[in-house]
C-alpha cells in the first residue's frame, strides 16, 4: 500500500484553500434564513458555486445538493494523490444504499429514489445486490445481513451489521492512509455513534445485550466501559477529549433528562471542531479530509435552511435547528 508524504499535498492543499473562500458562511446562512422565499434564499447559495434553480422545491434542492456532492468528490478525486481519503467520506453512501436494498427485498417496495449515488459504487448495482459490485468487505456484509433478516426476521439487527462493517472498512481506509489525523478522526466518529447510541438506547429503556449489540468497535473509549456509564463515571470517560461537553451533556440526560438537541450539538461540534485543525494546516492530508467535512457540514445547512423555507417555518426555529459549527 503506498504512503504519500506531506509534501506530496502541497498542489491540492493550496487549490482547497483557496475554495475555503466560497464556503458558506455564518453571515450568508443568516441571509438564507431571512430571505423572503425559498428562491430569494436559494440564490445566497450561486456566491457559493452551486447550480442556479428557477424553482426552490424539496426535489430540485435534493437535486441541487446531490450534482454538488458528486462534483465535489470527483473533482477533489482527481486533485488528492490518495483516493483513499476521498473514500473514507463516500463509504456512509454505500451502506445507506446497502440497507435501501435490504429494504427493498423485504418489503418490495421501489427504493430507488432515495439512493446516494455519490459513493464509491454504483448506486443502482448494490441497490440490485450485486455484491460483485462492491469491496469484499462490503459484500460479505451484504450477505450477513440478508441471512440475519431471513433467519430473524429483525431488519434493525441487519442494519447494526451493516453499520459496524461501514465503520471497519473507513477505519481500515485510514489506516491504511498511515495517518495518524484520518485515524484519530474515524475513531472519533465511532466514539460519538456509541454515546448517542447509549442516551438513545438507555433513554427507550433497552436491554444491555441490545446495547452491546449496537456499539461500535473501533473508538478509543472501551464499550466495555462506557455502555455501564452513568454520571460521573460517563463524564471522565470524555473528560479530556473532544466529546467533553457531548459527555457531560449525557450525564445529564442519563440523570435528569431533557432534549436531545443541545447533547446531538455537541457530538457534531466535536467532530467538527476536530476538522477545523485542517483549516490551520499549510498541506498534508488533513486538508483533503478538513475540506471534505467543512462541505459536508455546507450541505446540511443548506438542507436544513432550505426545507425550513419551503416549509414556512419560521426563522428562529430554523436556527434552532442549524449546525454551523464548521465556520
Amino acid at each position: 500500500m503506498q504512503q504519500y508524504r506531506d509534501t506530496d499535498y502541497a498542489a491540492v492543499s493550496a487549490a482547497l484553500h483557496a475554495r475555503e473562500a466560497k464556503l458558506l458562511t455564518q453571515a450568508m446562512a443568516e441571509r438564507m434564513i431571512d430571505a423572503a422565499t425559498p428562491e430569494e434564499s436559494y440564490k445566497t447559495l450561486l456566491e457559493c458555486g452551486y447550480a442556479p434553480l428557477e424553482r426552490c422545491t424539496l426535489e430540485n434542492v435534493e437535486h441541487a445538493l446531490s450534482q454538488a456532492r458528486r462534483e465535489l468528490y470527483r473533482e477533489v478525486s482527481v486533485l488528492a494523490p490518495d483516493k483513499r481519503i476521498i473514500e473514507l467520506f463516500q463509504v456512509k453512501y454505500d451502506y445507506h444504499n446497502a440497507k435501501l436494498a435490504l429494504k427493498s427485498k423485504r418489503g418490495g417496495e421501489d427504493v430507488s429514489h432515495l439512493a446516494m449515488d455519490c459513493g464509491r459504487f454504483d448506486a443502482q448495482k448494490v441497490l440490485r445486490g450485486e455484491t460483485s459490485a462492491v469491496s469484499a468487505a462490503m459484500s460479505r456484509a451484504m450477505a450477513q445481513a440478508e441471512s440475519e433478516v431471513g433467519h430473524s426476521g429483525d431488519l434493525r439487527m441487519a442494519e447494526l451489521l451493516l453499520d459496524r462493517a461501514c465503520y471497519e472498512e473507513m477505519s481500515a481506509l485510514a489506516s491504511e492512509t498511515g495517518c495518524a489525523f484520518l485515524k484519530d478522526y474515524v475513531a472519533l466518529q465511532i466514539d460519538a455513534v456509541n454515546l448517542r447510541t447509549l442516551v438513545r438506547a438507555r433513554r427507550m429503556g433497552c436491554e444491555d445485550d441490545v446495547l452491546a449489540a449496537a456499539m461500535l468497535p473501533g473508538g478509543h473509549i472501551p464499550t466495555g466501559q462506557l455502555k455501564g456509564a452513568r454520571g460521573d463515571h460517563l463524564s471522565s470517560l470524555t473528560h479530556g477529549t473532544p466529546l467533553d461537553s457531548a459527555g457531560e451533556l449525557a450525564a445529564k440526560l442519563l440523570g435528569s433528562g431533557g432534549g436531545l438537541t443541545e447533547f446531538e450539538r455537541a457530538c457534531d461540534d466535536a467532530l467538527m471542531s476536530y476538522l477545523q485543525r485542517a483549516r490551520r494546516t499549510p498541506f498534508g492530508p488533513e486538508v483533503v479530509a478538513g475540506y471534505l467535512g467543512a462541505k459536508e457540514a455546507e450541505f446540511t445547512a443548506v438542507r436544513t435552511i432550505l426545507s425550513g423555507k419551503i416549509a414556512g417555518i419560521a426563522a428562529e426555529d430554523i436556527r434552532a435547528r442549524l449546525r454551523m459549527s464548521y465556520l
